[in-house]
């Protein structure tokens, strides 16, 4: 699907909102051989694994060979089996693990088998380069590994340890100290890495902040924008939609709560895409506050039926408080749904407050619904004009454009690991 912009009030960029160079060579012109070591990655959902998914994606349509390290979905390890993700063979190498108690995706793999397996694997690849995705497990064990044998490391983080709080049947008291733990893993890990990567400025400074790297660039997660159609006009039907973890730091239960104070005249459906541990919990909301008959739990869904809901939204609402960019949005943007997003973490990054839609402060259910709203009641003319404006900062992300910039990293990092002598092999500490 390609994208349509209106010519008309098409803002220039924000002053917030990232952007890369564009180039127009289909191939890149050197093939790398890169190891992506995630720690979640499909069938599991959420930003992290759909951006590891998509980044190998890119990479192989750019010509380069891409490997996977990540867990298993099943206790049965493979060993780089090809697995076909939107129409690219990646190879994908599924480490034995288990999933995290009352959690729905989480999986651990045993950290003695982690580094023995990284060691196999990255001996038998050679990969010019290694992308980690996070810290724990499988991101610690091949980052050791890595940097035992001078392999460049380029870290990308999308965890926060503060969201540890969510994990459910962990006692709150518990919660300070294993952030801290978390966050003194981090700086062990990454400060293994050539290059460290966040996806919005934000996101670079709360890292920053946390633990001892001290330059962390920021590098959007990026939208492939001929996934998702852009709007013409507004839709006849007025429906709300929300795309994420069901999750307690995603704050789904606000939403839900401004949904019931909408005018029941305005015969509005509210369309919940993914699932979680909240799951059950906001469908009794909803019932008690009567409004469960037009509220929609779609669960997982395919591309093709997300693409299609995105493109029958008329608001995208995005109520978390911790988000270090939310891909969703971004594909909302890309649809030209004009958005309404907590005023959190990194979601400023994606709206200018009126333009693009609105932010609101985490967690005002009321301050939501007014946006809503008045998004709601905007004449076609002024809805098609903040829909280009959404249009338009989503292509400030455009995928290509990222996956170019990360090929720059990925030389940087072969230089500088290249001017500094390999270490002495050593235990894991």
């Amino acid at each position: 699907m390609s994208i349509s912009i209106p010519t008309a009030s098409i803002p220039t960029a924000s002053r917030r909102a990232p952007t890369f160079p564009s180039e127009t060579h289909p191939l890149a012109s050197r093939r790398l051989r890169v190891v992506i070591a995630a720690d979640t990655f499909p069938p599991d959902i959420n930003g992290a694994a759909r951006f590891a998914r998509d980044h190998a994606v890119r990479l192989s349509r750019r010509g380069h060979e891409v490997h996977v390290i990540a867990p298993t979905v099943s206790f049965t390890p493979t060993s780089g089996e090809i697995e076909t993700i939107d129409g690219q063979q990646i190879r994908v190498h599924r480490l034995r693990s288990i999933r995290l108690p009352r959690h729905e995706w989480a999986r651990i793999p045993p950290p003695w088998d982690v580094r023995r397996q990284a060691r196999r694997i990255l001996g038998a690849v050679r990969p010019d380069v290694v992308h980690l995705q996070s810290f724990v497990d499988i991101g610690r064990g091949v980052a050791h590994e890595a940097h035992d044998r001078a392999i460049p490391i380029v870290a990308t983080n999308h965890v926060m340890p503060d969201n540890l709080a969510s994990i459910r049947g962990l006692p709150p008291r518990m919660v300070p100290l294993l952030a801290r733990m978390a966050w003194r893993l981090a700086s062990s890990v990454y400060s293994r890495a050539d290059i460290v990567t966040s996806p919005t400025p934000i996101a670079a400074g709360y890292l920053q902040r946390n633990t001892a790297i001290s330059a962390v660039m920021p590098v959007s997660c990026g939208v492939d924008l001929d996934r998702f159609s852009a709007k013409h006009a507004k839709p006849e039907q007025t429906r709300l939609l929300f795309v994420g973890r069901l999750d307690p730091e995603k704050d789904v239960a606000t939403l839900v709560r401004a949904f019931a104070l909408l005018p029941p005249e305005l015969g509005a459906q509210l369309d919940i895409v993914g699932g979680g541990s909240e799951r059950a919990a906001l469908g009794s909301l909803a019932a008690q506050l009567r409004i469960a008959d037009r509220v929609k739990f779609h669960g997982r869904v395919s591309d093709g039926q997300l693409e299609t809901l995105h493109h029958l939204a008329t608001v995208f609402v995005m109520p978390s408080r911790a988000e270090l960019q939310s891909i969703a949005t971004l594909e909302a943007l890309a649809s030209g749904t004009p958005v309404v997003l907590a005023d959190a973490m990194a979601l400023p990054h994606l709206a200018d407050d009126g333009v693009e839609g609105y932010l609101v402060p985490p967690g005002d259910a009321a301050g939501f619904a007014r946006r809503i709203t008045s998004i709601i009641a905007l004449s076609e003319q002024d809805y098609r004009t903040m829909s280009a404006h959404a249009v338009a900062r989503a292509a400030q992300h455009e995928a290509g454009a990222i996956v170019r910039q990360y090929e720059v990293l990925y030389e940087d990092a072969e230089a500088r690991r290249s001017a500094i002598p390999a270490p002495r092999a050593g235990r894991l500490r």
